[in-house]
Formats: C-alpha cells, sequence, structure tokens
C-alpha cells in the first residue's frame, strides 16, 4: 500500500496516530484561543470604564502647568518685544521637545525664537531656547480662557475658548462630558493666566461642576452679551433658538472675550468634541486627545461677575485627604478633590461671599 502524504510527513513515532495527533494539536489551539480573547478583551474594557470612575481621584501634576505658563508668557513677550503685533491664540500644543501655536490670523513674521509655517498659520520654537528666554515681570493679558482639553502623542494641548467666536459642544457619555466640564472649570480657577476669569452655568449643578455661578438662562445670556468682562459659560442643553441667535451673535463680535461650553451636541458649534468614558476626547478639530491626563488640581473658589452668588460647594469646608489613590500615567496621587455634592452647602440667608 502506497503511503499516504501526510504519513510520510509525520515523524517516525506519530505515524501511528496521524490524524489524532493533528487534531488534537488544533483542539488545543481553539482552546487557548478561545481562553486568551475573551480575557484580554474584557480587561481592556475594564480600564476603559474605569477611567472616567477613578480621573477626578488623581492630582495634577504641576509642572504640566507651569511649562505651559512659561510658553505663554514667552510667546507674548518676544511679540511685544520685537514689536509684532500677536495675531490671536486658537491652540497651542506644548511638547517635550517643541511649542507648536496655531493663530487665529497668519503671520509670517514672528519673533525670535518662533520660526513659522509656509502659510504663517503656525509658530514653533524647541523647547530649549524657550526656557533661555527672559520671563516678563508681569503676566500678559488676553489668556483668561485660554485652557487645556487634553494630551496628544505631540503634547499637551491647549486652546483659547474665546478664539472660537462661536460654542465648544462636547457630547457623548454623561460622565464623561461632565469630566471635561469639570476639568475646564478647575484650571480657570488655578491656572496663573485665568485666576480672575468668571465661570457661569446653566443647568449643571453645584455636585456636577462646583464653580462659578448658577444662573438661569436669561440672566447668563445678559452677561454674555454684554461682554464687560471674560469668562466661560456652561450649558448643559441646547437653548430656545431666540437664546441660540442671540448667543451666537454675541460671541462672533470680535471684542467680546467669553467662551461658551455647550454639554451637548448641535449642528451649529464651532467645534463639536465626543467624550468618552475611556478618557479620550475626539473630533475633527482635534483629533484623538486624552482628556483624563488632564487631571484636577482643587480650587476654593472660581471668580463670578460681581454681584452674583457663588456655587453651594465653593463655600463649603474642604474634606480631609484620602489616602490610597490610583494613579494615571503622568501623575502623582495626592489628596482626594472636594466631593461638591456631600454636605457643606450654604443655607437659605448665609452670607456669600464674592471675590
Amino acid at each position: 500500500m502506497t503511503a499516504t502524504p501526510l504519513a510520510m510527513d509525520l515523524p517516525p513515532m506519530l505515524e501511528p496516530f496521524g490524524d489524532l495527533a493533528l487534531t488534537v494539536a488544533v483542539l488545543l489551539t481553539v482552546a487557548v484561543l478561545a481562553f486568551t480573547i475573551p480575557v484580554w478583551v474584557a480587561s481592556r474594557r475594564v480600564v476603559k470604564v474605569e477611567a472616567a470612575a477613578w480621573a477626578d481621584d488623581v492630582r495634577g501634576d504641576p509642572s504640566a502647568t507651569w511649562a505651559a505658563d512659561r510658553a505663554l508668557r514667552v510667546l507674548l513677550a518676544s511679540c511685544e518685544r520685537e514689536h509684532v503685533v500677536f495675531p490671536g491664540l486658537a491652540r497651542v500644543v506644548v511638547g517635550p521637545e517643541r511649542i507648536d501655536v496655531d493663530l487665529v490670523t497668519p503671520t509670517v513674521a514672528p519673533p525670535a525664537p518662533w520660526s513659522t509655517s509656509r502659510d504663517g498659520r503656525r509658530w514653533s520654537a524647541p523647547v530649549e531656547l524657550v526656557q533661555l528666554e527672559a520671563l516678563p515681570p508681569r503676566r500678559p493679558e488676553g489668556l483668561a480662557t485660554v485652557v487645556a482639553l487634553g494630551s496628544s502623542p505631540e503634547g499637551r494641548v491647549l486652546v483659547g475658548l474665546d478664539a472660537l467666536h462661536g460654542v465648544l459642544g462636547v457630547d457623548g457619555d454623561r460622565s464623561a462630558r461632565l469630566a471635561v466640564a469639570r476639568r475646564i472649570a478647575d484650571q480657570l480657577a488655578t491656572s496663573p493666566w485665568s485666576r480672575s476669569t468668571a465661570v457661569l452655568r446653566v443647568g449643571v449643578r453645584d455636585d456636577e461642576v462646583a464653580a462659578g455661578a448658577l444662573l438661569s438662562l436669561d440672566d447668563a445670556l445678559d452677561v454674555v452679551v454684554t461682554g464687560a468682562s471674560s469668562g466661560v459659560l456652561f450649558l448643559s442643553e441646547v437653548p430656545s433658538a431666540s437664546a441660540w441667535t442671540a448667543l451666537r451673535s454675541a460671541l462672533e463680535r470680535a471684542e467680546n472675550d467669553w467662551g461658551v461650553v455647550l454639554l451637548a451636541r448641535h449642528d451649529q458649534v464651532r467645534w463639536q468634541l465626543t467624550a468618552r468614558r475611556d478618557g479620550t476626547l475626539v473630533g475633527d478639530a482635534v483629533g484623538e486627545l486624552r482628556w483624563v491626563d488632564v487631571a484636577l488640581n482643587g480650587h476654593d473658589a472660581v471668580a463670578v461677575p460681581a454681584g452674583l452668588p457663588r456655587s453651594a460647594a465653593e463655600v463649603a469646608p474642604t474634606s480631609p485627604p484620602v489616602p490610597s489613590l490610583p494613579v494615571a500615567p503622568g501623575t502623582a496621587p495626592a489628596g482626594r478633590r472636594r466631593d461638591a455634592g456631600r454636605g457643606g452647602a450654604a443655607r437659605p440667608g448665609d452670607a456669600v461671599p464674592t471675590r
């Protein structure tokens, strides 16, 4: 009898078993894959779901704010030194080796140490040269609404909300949307260049974003339309058609220094971003950012316009720190931030401090 090709290819000790050995090997391989693949997928899913849950318990690295502050101060000081009119800041990426600045208006003649792209829409400078520049004695104006939205492979990404001259929309998972809003409000209170920036909220509760003043839509619109100061307004939902028209018209004025963050989707916003529970923020305007990398610094108060009350959470006593917190990449654990929704709320009739 002529031997089959299978029998000829097998080692002599396996020839009696032939197809049986091959079948057992295939079954073992399938069994291993059937076990490992679901375990891997499940582990990935757990990490993604938990990101929104633990992110607020991680405190930020002060060096990230320091690096951004130095870059912004050097940027505007170099323009002032060489008598260059700064064309407005739309976005800044502070990376480990280079700083990129996207401009509102193209300008092809930047001051040293900055270089420009061919179309003049982006200025860049090596970090080592920025560090060598002398800092001005005072911080420049015009940065009141600059906040970090997240990190990209190139570095920490900051945007000027007022430079959008329109609404920033953030949709997606509700807990992730509120986490992004808390990070914006926290930076407005703690960043050296924006501590006097007013924060208003419409429909966003104290236990969701514990900052600024909670107002009616009409009162908030009056403040933004007047545009007498710089600030950021948070909206929990799309307002009526008339209010939306008035808001957009006010923001489109060149002299208006307000930014508006809508925690919903709308087809007439300037940028529409989607917040995810896995700690990412995605949109055509920014690509994919990691909002979870913008850890909270904690704050005692956020500026509000004169005559408006603060949120109840801002006059509450601070809770003691809680140890053993989870650590996100690039951050260090610290005390738990104050839970705005637990006790300490101001009672009716109590005096409310104002700044």
